[in-house]
């Protein structure tokens, strides 16, 4: 069976929606280029990850060397750029602050610049992950016409919220369901539509999945290790899973039904560990189960979809 190839993603959505918690989720040894504070959620899940600050005179083009050198050095499994919306708005500014770059030529030396960014996380010897802000759908004029611009990651300039999503696996923006099983009120929506540039290449991502990237590249291949120390956590997520589908747990009430049932007991078999990581390894239990379903019925959901 042949290598599967790196990943580059985009997750988008407005901000204080679990964009940035949820990554840290799929690789908490991931190197972690944010502006300050980037990382605080962290604490959610007990885990310190290594991170490279992001500063008000920080270039992009020192962010590609960040990557190219990460990625060479063979140390990191995934590079995170958080709130890459804000750096791209801010490397336009330091742009425009050379009067050699005086009006629309501004957007030609950004769109140049991001292009390498973007050929750079496309490149890595690693996942990348970009994690961005949206911009909701909006018509504009151009040359006397109405034209439709479909919601997208948020990043100025007519050319590159399109340019940058292109080469990606994945472009998934952060939406609230209601109704999404876990304990997170939100889903990634990869299923195209006319409103927003959303899409995936991964095999098992389904149109509408749980907010956990580690979980979907497990379900489509991916060998993602726990950092050492964290390995029992996979045991306990297999555990939740395979009872969740023997249960017949589809829903969020009938989740909390199992979890009200034989959650207590174990939280008691795991006493010892960070309860974090308990809640964490359930959770991703609960992700799997709804992922190992989509992976079982795919050809009966084809059919009754169509």
């Amino acid at each position: 069976m042949s290598k599967l190839p790196f990943v580059f993603g985009i997750v988008y959505a407005a901000p204080k929606k679990g964009k940035t918690l949820n990554l840290i989720k799929a690789d908490p040894s991931a190197l972690i280029i944010t502006p300050v504070g980037g990382t605080s959620c962290a604490e959610y899940l007990g885990v310190k990850p290594e991170t490279w600050l992001v500063k008000p005179d920080t270039r992009v083009d020192k962010i590609i060397e960040v990557i190219n050198r990460a990625s060479k050095s063979k140390k990191f499994r995934t590079i995170i750029v958080d709130d890459f919306s804000l750096i791209a708005d801010s490397e336009l500014h330091h742009i425009q602050t050379n009067p050699r770059n005086a009006g629309f030529k501004a957007f030609d030396v950004l769109n140049k610049t991001m292009y390498k960014l973007r050929d750079a996380a496309r490149n890595a010897e690693c996942h990348v992950f970009l994690v961005m802000h949206e911009t909701p759908p909006r018509e504009v004029t151009r040359d006397n016409k109405t034209v439709f611009i479909p919601g997208h990651p948020s990043i100025t300039g007519w050319k590159l919220p399109e340019k940058i999503p292109a080469m990606a696996d994945f472009v998934v923006r952060v939406k609230y369901d209601a109704k999404a099983v876990s304990n997170w009120p939100y889903v990634y929506q990869a299923a195209p539509t006319p409103d927003y540039i959303t899409g995936s290449r991964l095999a098992m991502m389904p149109a509408y999945s749980p907010t956990n990237i580690r979980e979907i590249m497990l379900a489509t291949g991916y060998d993602l290790p726990r950092p050492k120390g964290m390995e029992w956590m996979d045991d306990v997520a297999e555990a939740v899973c395979q009872e969740l589908v023997k249960a017949e747990a589809k829903d969020k009430r009938s989740v909390k039904k199992w979890l009200s049932s034989d959650g207590p007991a174990l939280a008691e078999t795991y006493k010892d560990k960070d309860p974090r990581h308990v809640r964490w390894a359930i959770s991703d239990g609960i992700d799997r189960a709804v992922l190992r379903r989509h992976k079982t019925n795919l050809l009966t959901d084809f059919i009754a979809n169509f």
